[in-house]
């Protein structure tokens, strides 16, 4: 997952550069107003969009991190038990290392 993390980051200030080169470029009067409007909209649209999935990946760690205490409640219905013991040892495990981190 951290590997998409600056990839959305480099998108981002592309697409930064790109808007400032379409609001402040005056020099290119080749380009309609409405194609820089064009542009600038764009990027604006994608920089959201990428803003809610970098938003997104930092969640997902909590999410997991919610499913595992949702199964752990359900695993307290379970008679005490071998099964149950092995099943609490690993949710811990895992947890441990999501804490580490």
């Amino acid at each position: 997952m951290k590997r998409s993390l600056p990839k959305l980051e480099n998108l981002s200030q592309s697409l930064n550069s790109h808007m400032t080169y379409y609001k402040f470029n005056k020099m290119d009067e080749n380009i309609s107003h409405k194609y820089r409007k064009g542009r600038i909209n764009a990027a604006k649209w994608l920089n959201e969009l990428i803003y809610f999935y970098m938003e997104k990946e930092s969640n997902f760690t909590n999410e997991f991190t919610n499913h595992i205490q949702n199964q752990r409640k359900k695993i307290a219905n379970l008679e005490d038990s071998d099964f149950k013991q092995g099943l609490y040892d690993e949710l811990n495990i895992i947890e441990e290392m999501l804490s580490a981190k």
